[in-house]
């Protein structure tokens, strides 16, 4: 079993015991013998800010660090990765990288932690609709301005969101050969669902038709498409399946065996699989 989406205790988000010996013990006690371990790296914030929600600026700086011990580490069974975790930016492909640290690691996991800039619907909106100024969470000002965002998604549309985000892939995966797997894809939706928009409005048919240029690059370029337990819908995972892209599972693992992510949960999103796989047509 392979798991590129381990990440690191250098990162906030990563538990003090997500060191190099500890992950290597738990992917031997899980039957992980290939795994990338990651560092998050964002040069920028949507804020303009050092600090955005949970995320942070992180840089050349934080990434040399955990190279250095990475690279300290002298593993027993498992093939490991180097590699990061960051943003695509916008439609035009723009990652959160420069390609001088991109050539550092073997590994880029390309994410979507926010929404990303389009030409429609330019990213002004600095929160994170799950967490502040939504109606669940935040105030009446609050929750005019997700309102006033919801406008703005709806007058632009989930189809075209949808074709943005898979042309901000297509277009990240022709420009930087370090990408090598698109993290947490799942349907490739989940920032747009956060955001607001109706993907149950564009017929399946018509999505998969979005898709299917990108299918065709990522099978073509080996880049992998990576599924947490959540699945993905089962008409895309026959149309990828079929044109030869390769899939991986992860727990997007932040801890070991408790808390939120842990790695142990890897052979959840393996069951996942296995059942896009059993009903694969």
């Amino acid at each position: 079993m392979k798991d590129f989406h381990i990440h690191y205790h250098l990162d906030e988000c990563g538990a003090d015991e997500m060191t190099m010996p500890n992950i290597e013990k738990a992917c031997i006690d899980l039957g992980i013998d290939e795994a990338a371990v990651l560092k998050h790296y964002s040069q920028a914030m949507p804020n303009g800010e050092k600090d955005w929600v949970c995320w942070h600026v992180q840089g050349t700086k934080e990434l040399d660090k955990f190279l250095s011990e990475y690279r300290a580490y002298t593993p027993k069974q498992v093939k490991f990765h180097c590699g990061v975790e960051t943003e695509l930016l916008n439609d035009k492909g723009d990652i959160n990288i420069p390609v001088e640290d991109q050539n550092k690691v073997d590994i880029v996991q390309l994410s979507i932690h926010f929404m990303i800039d389009t030409q429609k619907l330019p990213m002004d909106m600095i929160m994170y609709p799950d967490t502040y100024f939504c109606p669940e969470y935040g105030t009446e000002a609050g929750k005019k301005l997700w309102n006033s965002w919801l406008e703005r998604v709806n007058s632009v549309g989930a189809e075209y969101l949808l074709e943005a985000t898979v042309k901000g892939y297509y277009n990240a995966i022709k420009r930087f050969p370090k990408i090598k797997s698109l993290a947490h894809m799942g349907n490739g939706v989940g920032h747009l669902v956060r955001y607001g928009a109706d993907i149950e409005s564009v017929p399946m048919s018509r999505r998969i038709e979005i898709y299917e240029p990108l299918i065709k690059l990522m099978a073509e370029n080996g880049i992998n498409w990576e599924l947490t337990s959540g699945g993905m819908w089962q008409e895309l995972f026959n149309v990828a399946y079929k044109a030869g892209v390769s899939f991986t599972c992860t727990a997007d693992g932040h801890q070991l065996y408790q808390g939120w992510g842990p790695l142990c949960k890897h052979t959840e999103a393996e069951e996942a699989l296995a059942k896009l796989l059993a009903n694969y047509k």
